[in-house]
C-alpha cells in the first residue's frame, strides 16, 4: 500500500509536468517543404548587393525640385508633404501608389512606368518629364512603404520601419528587442515575394558566412520568423518559481522513498 501511494505521488508529478508541455509543432508556422536552407540555393556565399527594384504595389514619395521653388511648386503638394511629416499615416494617401501595370500618374506629367526600376532611375524619368515645363529641375524619390515584419521568438514582434536605406537581418532583429531563450538561431525563416512568387528561406543566424550573403541584407517588405526551439514546448518560463521549486523538492522526497 505504501508502495502504491508512492507511485501515486510520481504519477501526479509526471502528470504536472506533462500538461505544462506544449507540442512544439502546434505553435511553428509554416510549416511543410516549401522553405530552403539558405546553403542549398547559394552553394557558396558571396556578396551580391543591388538596389531594391520597384514593384507594382509599391507606395513612392516624390518631389520636384528646381533653383526657383515657385516654378516647380505646380508639381508638388507642399502642405500635403508637410502633414506627412507630422502624420505618417497621411503617407498613403500622399504616395503616389505604383499600379499593377507598372505605372504612377503624376500630375501634369502623366502616366510614367516605374516598375523594375531603382528609385534613382525613377529620379532620372521624373526629371526628363519635369525638364518640359521648368528649367534644370531634379526629383527626389523614396519608398514609403519601407518596413519589414518581425514575429515569433522576439522580444518585441512587429512591423518596422527600415531606419536605413540598408538593414540585415541582425538588425532588424535588434528593432524588435532581440531574440527570446526559446529562440531558435538557426532557423530563421524570411519570406520574401519576389514579383507574384513567394520566397521562403532558412537562414542560420548562428553561421557567419551570411554576411557575405545577399540574403544577409533586408528588403521592403521581408518578413522575419524566428521558430521557437524545442525547450519552449516545455513552457518552464510559465511557472513560477516557488512552485517550481516546490516541484522540485517533491520530486527529490519521492525519489528517495523509492529507493
Amino acid at each position: 500500500m505504501k508502495l502504491k501511494s508512492r507511485f501515486s505521488l510520481l504519477y501526479i508529478l509526471l502528470l504536472f509536468v506533462t500538461v505544462s508541455c506544449v507540442p512544439l509543432k502546434e505553435s511553428i508556422y509554416l510549416q511543410g517543404d516549401m522553405a530552403k536552407r539558405l546553403e542549398d540555393i547559394e552553394g557558396q556565399y558571396k556578396i551580391e548587393k543591388g538596389d531594391y527594384l520597384v514593384k507594382p504595389g509599391d507606395l513612392l514619395y516624390i518631389r520636384v525640385t528646381s533653383l526657383d521653388d515657385r516654378s516647380s511648386a505646380f508639381l508638388n503638394n507642399e502642405s500635403g508633404y508637410s502633414s506627412m511629416a507630422s502624420n505618417p499615416m497621411s503617407a498613403s494617401l500622399l504616395g503616389y501608389r505604383v499600379g499593377l501595370d507598372g505605372a504612377i500618374d503624376y500630375p501634369f506629367l502623366g502616366k510614367i512606368y516605374v516598375a523594375g526600376l531603382a528609385l534613382h532611375e525613377i529620379a532620372q524619368k521624373i526629371e526628363l518629364a519635369a525638364s518640359k515645363y521648368i528649367d534644370q529641375s531634379g526629383a527626389i524619390v523614396k519608398l514609403l512603404n519601407d518596413h519589414v515584419t518581425i514575429m515569433g521568438e522576439v522580444r518585441s514582434p512587429g512591423r518596422f520601419l527600415m531606419n536605413s536605406e540598408e538593414i540585415s537581418i541582425l538588425e532588424a532583429v535588434s528593432l524588435a528587442g532581440d531574440m527570446t531563450d526559446f529562440a531558435n538561431r538557426k532557423t530563421v525563416r524570411l519570406i520574401r515575394k519576389d514579383g507574384d512568387t513567394p520566397q521562403m528561406l532558412i537562414i542560420d543566424t548562428t553561421d557567419e558566412k551570411i554576411m557575405f550573403s545577399p540574403y544577409y541584407y533586408l528588403k521592403p517588405g521581408d518578413i522575419v520568423y524566428v521558430e521557437p526551439r524545442r525547450l519552449k514546448q516545455w513552457n518552464l518560463s510559465s511557472i513560477p518559481v516557488s512552485l517550481g521549486a516546490s516541484v522540485i523538492s517533491l520530486a527529490l522526497v519521492i525519489y528517495t522513498l523509492v529507493k
